[in-house]
């Protein structure tokens, strides 16, 4: 049952940090926009593209190129992207400044919410159910 709330969380985490991703791109790239029904399209395929992209990246940087290990990540979101904008009515991104601009956008909330991911995931394992804080010691 526990396994199932982290990897829940872990989903719901996910898709806040790719909805924050593509709205700061959206507020802050002036050659990024999208729709509405697109922008709800294009949340679940960046989740699910970075989800499979990210180990596949990481698996042939460091195969093949182990100096862009760091920016495996930065590549997941710039292919999640492109794959998003494959859908009508997603995402529209003109100009390659644009397209790395908001890769970069969506890539850094991705990692912030990695980050917020690993604390909630260290703090349930720190405090099993049925047990929270100093008072059930």
């Amino acid at each position: 049952m526990n396994t199932m709330k982290n990897i829940l969380s872990t989903v719901g985490i996910q898709i806040l940090a790719a909805c924050a991703g593509l709205l700061l791109s959206l507020w802050w790239v002036s050659g990024f926009d999208i729709q509405l029904p697109g922008f709800l399209v294009a949340v679940v395929v960046v989740v699910l593209a970075q989800a499979v992209l990210t180990p596949l990246v990481s698996k042939a940087a460091h195969r093949y190129a182990p100096a862009f290990l760091g920016g495996t990540g930065l590549i997941a979101a710039l292919l999640a992207l492109l794959i998003a904008g494959l859908f009508p009515g997603g995402v529209t991104v003109t100009g390659i400044g644009d397209w790395l601009l908001s890769a970069l956008i969506l890539w850094v909330a991705s990692a912030v919410g990695a980050l917020v991911d690993q604390r909630l995931t260290s703090r349930r394992s720190a405090h099993p159910a049925g047990r929270s804080g100093p008072a059930a010691a």
